[in-house]
Parts: structure tokens; sequence; C-alpha cells
């Protein structure tokens, strides 16, 4: 849920040929790219399909696996949509999702608010003129956090990690208390390290 440009549909499905994956995304322009790049590759086990996470409620189907990652956290409400995909799957199913941590996004909220102060717009030019501002500061200083993360130097990723609309941040104990509200079996964190 969330597939973007397909990476990760195009790879699970080049592992696994048994596998029927749909995977979705609100973006028709990444959605084509993706559907482009399965058709390339000769993938006919991957599926892709506009939608809405927060309008899969409506979907008339049941999965094994059920992944969004780098997605939840821009939605109004997180929770909401993790909860459409947890009645999207399965009995026994298994759920991967990747969350923001409001620890690990210190930097990246003090480096919003000092973009904010200084009125960069989410303009191509306002990024870039951003970037070499926050590269430009001393260790310490909020940009120089900022160097160590491959988002930082692409404009579309750059986007993402400091320009977003809309960015919500979880806890642990939030994340506990959603699984034991729903009664799920927590098997686990993959730490990605940027």
């Amino acid at each position: 849920a969330g597939c973007g440009t397909g990476q990760h549909p195009i790879e699970v499905a080049q592992q696994d040929s048994a596998a029927n994956i749909l995977a979705i995304d609100l973006s028709r322009a990444s959605l084509a790219y993706a559907k482009r790049k399965a058709q390339e590759l000769g993938l006919a086990n991957v599926e892709f399909a506009q939608a809405d996470i927060m309008e899969l409620g409506a979907l008339d189907r049941r999965f094994d696996v059920v992944e969004s990652v780098g997605v939840l956290h821009h939605l109004a409400d997180p929770n909401a949509g993790w909860q459409i995909l947890l009645d999207l799957l399965r009995p026994g199913g298994f759920m991967r999702l990747g969350l923001y941590s409001e620890t690990a996004r210190r930097d990246i909220v003090r480096a919003r608010a000092f973009i904010a102060e200084q009125g960069y717009p989410a303009t191509s030019a306002g990024m870039r003129n951003c970037r070499k501002h926050l590269a430009s500061l001393e260790e310490g200083r909020v940009g120089s956090a900022l160097l160590r993360f491959r988002d930082f130097y692409s404009l579309s990723e750059c986007r993402d990690l400091l320009f977003h609309v809309q960015e919500h941040h979880t806890t642990l104990a939030a994340i506990g208390s959603f699984i034991e509200a729903n009664r799920l079996l927590f098997l686990g964190f993959d730490i990605a390290r940027q």
C-alpha cells in the first residue's frame, strides 16, 4: 500500500513468481512508471491500481501479507490507515509497516522549523538553496545532521524528507498500544540505517 514507482513490489514479484501482488498508490504517474517497468521485466504476477488507502475498506479482497512502508505517517490519521490495512489481512497473515519514529526524526523536525523560519519554498530552486544553506552550517547545527540522509541529495527525496506537507511521528508506546488494542503479535523491528 503506497508502492510509489514500484521498486518493492517488482522486487518481490521477481523473487517469488508464485506470489500474486496488488500494488496500490495514489499517484497515477508513479503507477504508470511502475507498470511500465514491470512489463519491461515480463512480470505477470503484480497488478497495479490507483487507490487511496483510506478508501480500501470497500475492497472485497483479503491478503496474506500487507506492506506499507513510508506512507502511513503522511496520512491525516495514521492509525486509521493502519486499521484499514489491518482489516484487509487474512487471519494469521503478516503485516510489515514503516513508521517515522519521534526520536529518530528530531533532526528533521529541527530542520523543518529552520526551513519555515528562513521561508524556503518547496520549489526546485527553494530546495536547492535550502540544501546549500543547511550543508554550509557548522558541525552540530541543524544542517550537519541531514548530510547523512541519502534523501537529502535528490530533489524528489528531499521534498519528502524536509518539505512534505504532512508528517506524523510515533513512539514505541503508541505502537504498543495499537498492537495491544488489536490483539496483534509483534514479531520485531527491521531498523533501516540511512
